[in-house]
């Protein structure tokens, strides 16, 4: 149709004798005025189309704002190592074009509402909320003719992670159209990110859902994700669910400010860098360039989602649930068949049978020993098990003195504290307290002794429970020599050798304890790194051994209780 009518204009202007180069001007505006807006409504409805639903855990602060806010509250610093050049204390959202040169990757924008160290940036946010409304910002590229990206950009005010703290934050998903019909799905976490298939998300209709994780804003595709590997993240669907008709959508392609070469946050060293409280770079320059530039290439390089891992942090998600589930059937089986007992036998004088106490005897001994085993056993579970520590004196970093990095203990588990940040985490927000697990195994114990009648059978579950006890710090041990000896072989030959992979060698020799100093930079500076087992680990192993002493007794006592 619009052919045909091209044809007719042409007609016209030919009997007019306009030139040919003006017919040609007006066919090519025309065609452009004809197909523009038909591109642009195919883009506009591929960005509504594919709008993610985001889900946030509960105690999440600050969701998806326009860069606005930011700029407005922000004074524009040129960093240099040591004091900070201002550039501009009245800096635009405009302004930030000017600052598109390779050179201008030095500059940061720093709100001046508050710092990396206190809640006051994300307190002032609180408080405008309701009139900031929610933005997403999106780009889309045309990778070939059948591959379409859409990119979807979330800014955050500040990021307050367990491991890492900064003013703001940019993260993106990505989702991938061959022929218009969606394929994968690239989430970002943290410095790297996840893929999968289209078929493997959660979705409504078409939205994909994120789940955002709790101060850090990594995005996974589970509520149940995050709870492995280093990052700390806490994820879940039980806060706000931001869905595509509350916020609004901006091309970034459009905005002026998408050049800015800086930082959208302040940095106040070289450590920044390094502990996660220096602020991001924004699209166009966030991994290097890569995830604007190269998006194909970024995503592909991410990896897939697993439905094993998926299993398997579900279960250490629900670990707690599980465990206390398992122990109410457990000893509802037990109580079940006691009761049957004590219709039949009764319970005897003292019911539970380790307070059977009448004597210098064997089985007198055994009982004693099993309560004292208890009492320690109790006492370790609220001290350090094990600890490693380490301070640096480079010129990179310098500690100021020996800093935990990680701790383990019957509260907290397996926990990392990394210099700098906002204190100690448990290690992929996995925080598997030992002291339930091993309190509940206690608490059984003693109730298993429930009109026990001979001393033999009481041994044997004293034993038992002596060996649970000793199993955490063998584990303990056992893991620290297998990841000593993984990681030296995961550093290129010619890291080899360097104080890194020497102090892991050093730990893999001695896992019950030592202290290593290792030079680095050609003796510009030195790694100092204790490790081993401390008051809680030492306490459990004895609690253990003494419970086993007490098992053996009883059963060489081979007496009647009652």
């Amino acid at each position: 149709m619009v052919w045909k009518e091209l044809s007719q204009i042409k007609m016209q202007l030919s009997k007019q004798k306009m030139p040919k180069f003006l017919i040609i001007l007006l066919i090519i505006t025309i065609l452009t005025m004809s197909f523009a807006p038909t591109c642009i409504a195919q883009e506009s409805n591929q960005i509504n189309q594919y709008s993610p639903i985001l889900y946030f855990e509960k105690d999440e602060q600050v969701f998806p704002v326009n860069i606005e806010y930011h700029v407005q509250r922000a004074h524009l610093f040129r960093f240099t190592g040591d004091d900070p050049l201002e550039i501009s204390s009245d800096i635009t959202v405009d302004d930030l074009s000017n600052y598109s040169s390779s050179q201008d990757a030095a500059l940061y924008l720093d709100n001046q509402i508050g710092s990396i160290d206190d809640d006051a940036i994300i307190k002032d946010y609180q408080n405008q909320i309701s009139e900031l409304g929610y933005t997403v910002y999106y780009h889309l590229i045309e990778e070939s003719q059948d591959i379409t990206i859409l990119q979807y950009w979330f800014f955050y005010a500040f990021n307050k992670g367990d491991l890492n703290q900064h003013e703001g934050d940019w993260e993106v998903i990505q989702i991938v159209l061959n022929n218009d019909q969606p394929t994968l799905v690239m989430y970002s976490q943290h410095h790297t990110g996840q893929k999968a298939t289209w078929s493997q998300i959660e979705k409504t209709g078409t939205h994909p859902h994120v789940y955002v994780a709790r101060g850090s804003h990594a995005n996974y595709f589970t509520s149940y994700q995050g709870t492995l590997g280093g990052a700390s993240d806490h994820v879940g669907a039980n806060g706000f669910i931001l869905k595509p008709k509350r916020y609004q959508l901006v091309n970034l392609e459009s905005e002026s400010w998408i050049t800015f070469k800086g930082r959208w946050g302040e940095i106040n060293s070289y450590e920044d860098e390094y502990l996660g409280r220096s602020g991001p770079y924004g699209p166009m320059d966030r991994e290097n360039g890569m995830i604007w530039n190269q998006p194909l290439d970024w995503g592909n390089n991410l990896a897939m989602l697993d439905g094993t891992i998926l299993m398997l942090e579900w279960i250490i998600y629900h670990f707690v649930t599980i465990f206390v589930v398992i122990f109410v059937i457990t000893l509802a089986f037990f109580i079940f068949k006691r009761l049957k007992q004590y219709k039949t036998e009764g319970f005897g004088p003292r019911y539970l049978s380790f307070l059977y106490i009448d004597g210098l005897n064997m089985k007198s001994i055994g009982n004693i020993l099993f309560i004292l085993g208890i009492i320690i056993a109790v006492i370790a579970l609220f001290s350090p098990w094990y600890e490693i520590s380490a301070s640096s004196s480079s010129s990179i970093y310098d500690t100021g003195g020996l800093i935990d990095i990680l701790t383990i203990d019957g509260i907290n588990g397996i926990a990392i504290n990394l210099p700098g940040s906002t204190g100690t985490t448990p290690l992929g927000a996995a925080m598997i307290p030992f002291s339930i697990l091993i309190g509940i195994g206690i608490i059984m114990t003693l109730i298993k002794t429930l009109g026990v009648k001979e001393s033999k059978i009481l041994g044997r579950s004293y034993l038992y429970q002596g060996f649970k006890l000793l199993t955490p710090i063998i584990l303990i041990i056992i893991v620290l020599i297998i990841i000593s000896m993984i990681i030296p072989t995961m550093i290129p030959p010619e890291a080899q050798g360097t104080p890194i992979s020497l102090i892991f060698e050093d730990i893999a020799g001695s896992p019950f304890g030592g202290s290593t100093i290792k030079t680095i930079n050609e003796g510009q500076g030195s790694i100092q790194v204790n490790w081993g087992i401390q008051s809680g680990g030492i306490l459990l192993l004895i609690a253990g051994i003494v419970l086993i002493i007490s098992g053996y007794i009883e059963k060489k006592a081979s007496q009647s209780l009652y």
